[in-house]
């Protein structure tokens, strides 16, 4: 089982940096006031506004945070990633580079090809070789949850021994993968980590080391925990609860790979999908106001056709309304159906900003897949089954489910 480990810390502009816990992604972008957040454009009702000072929120960030002067990297089009693998004198490479690299890449590649539609054309450009730290893994501090100061004295040291070597000018985020006898085994601290939002270290011709994902160990998620940090480069948060671990299982499951990226379910969101860039509005059925009406959705699994019906609940709340199926990264999901969540961005990272609805509350699904975290496998809606919110005024019944795979739901929002 994995350990309830990915723990970081965001750090807020304030006079000096102050810091909050959030989660495997840490952002120290500076901030200005914290304020309320705007309301949606007024053509896009449902795409809710990140609120400012909330950790990786999950609503859609201004375009400017987005680059290489941003906070995030972009997440469509190309998108050139420098991947560099270190080792230690107390903690030396026990294979190859290209072996380390290997188990990465090009399943990383793949993934984000299938998530993205073909969207995000992921560039990886690999050193292979092992770079030598100069000083021991065990001068660094490193365990779970460690700070910005281990992080910018690993980075500057990185730089003082491959500086002179390497151009790292031109890319868009820097992965980092560590020989993974350094540090404890991932099954005891799992330290993989991404920094964002402010440089640990400049080169020599300018370049910052602002959007950095470092893994370690050998995660039992395998390359998914890469495709995972590199989530958190592109801005979107951790679905775990990373405070009390054990309530993931309440929170989005096995159903994104920004919660547990080790589940049966190794697909995003539709919501993380839309924010991404990755599903346009036109795939989207937005329905801000009163009406009845049946939406026909296709699986997010495959490419093409309307993707999710949201419905906005004021503005730092939504439901979501998507299908899924065992197909394309999701290809050992448990159960196929309308999966049903709602997303707050008013919720840091790491807090629950994605609560999945369970269509099936006493029972679980695929139980080999998981120790303990298995009662949401089977939280998608089959046809005839509905579900409602009388706070919210919301309801929706699962109509048909076709041959050629296209699901009918009746919306009623009151």
């Amino acid at each position: 089982m994995m350990s309830p480990a990915r723990i970081a810390v965001r750090a807020l502009a304030a006079g000096a940096l102050g810091l909050l816990l959030a989660g495997s992604a840490v952002s120290v972008g500076a901030r200005g006031p914290v304020l309320d957040a705007s309301p949606p454009p007024a053509g896009r009702p449902c795409a809710l506004r990140a609120k400012p000072g909330v950790a990786m929120s999950e609503g859609f960030p201004d375009q400017s945070q987005h680059g290489p002067d941003g906070e995030f990297a972009p997440s469509t089009g190309r998108v050139r990633a420098l991947t560099l693998l270190i080792d230690f004198p107390d903690a030396e490479a026990p294979y190859s580079a290209a072996e380390r690299y290997g188990e990465f890449f090009p399943a990383v590649r793949q993934w984000y090809a299938r998530a993205s539609y073909g969207k995000l054309d992921y560039r990886s450009t690999p050193v292979l070789r092992w770079i030598r730290m100069p000083r021991p893994f065990s001068s660094y501090g490193i365990d779970r949850g460690y700070g910005w100061d281990a992080h910018t004295s690993m980075m500057r040291d990185l730089l003082k021994v491959a500086d002179q070597d390497i151009d790292f000018s031109g890319y868009d985020l820097v992965n980092v993968l560590v020989t993974p006898n350094a540090g404890p085994p991932s099954d005891e601290a799992v330290l993989s980590v991404t920094w964002t939002g402010a440089s640990a270290a400049t080169t020599d011709d300018g370049a910052h080391l602002d959007k950095v994902s470092l893994i370690y160990g050998h995660d039992q998620s395998g390359s998914r925990v890469l495709s995972h940090e590199n989530g958190h480069d592109f801005g979107l948060p951790d679905l775990y609860a990373a405070d009390d671990f054990a309530r993931t299982d309440l929170l989005a499951g096995q159903w994104d790979t920004m919660s547990l990226d080790w589940g049966l379910q190794g697909d995003m969101l539709a919501w993380h999908k839309w924010r991404l860039g990755w599903l346009t509005d036109r795939q989207i059925a937005c329905v801000a106001d009163r009406r009845q009406a049946t939406y026909r959705l296709t699986p997010i699994e495959v490419p093409g056709g309307r993707k999710a019906v949201i419905i906005p609940d004021g503005i730092s709340r939504a439901y979501v309304l998507e299908v899924r199926e065992p197909a394309g990264n999701d290809a050992d999901a448990c159960r196929q159906g309308v999966l049903a969540y709602r997303v707050r961005t008013d919720v840091d990272s790491g807090s629950g900003p994605v609560t999945v609805t369970d269509a099936h509350p006493l029972t679980s699904a695929c139980d080999f897949s998981s120790g303990a975290f298995n009662s949401l496998n089977d939280a998608p809606f089959g046809v005839g089954e509905s579900w409602s919110d009388r706070a919210a005024g919301l309801s929706f019944t699962v109509l048909s489910h076709s041959a050629a795979g296209a699901w009918d739901i009746h919306v009623t929002r009151r």
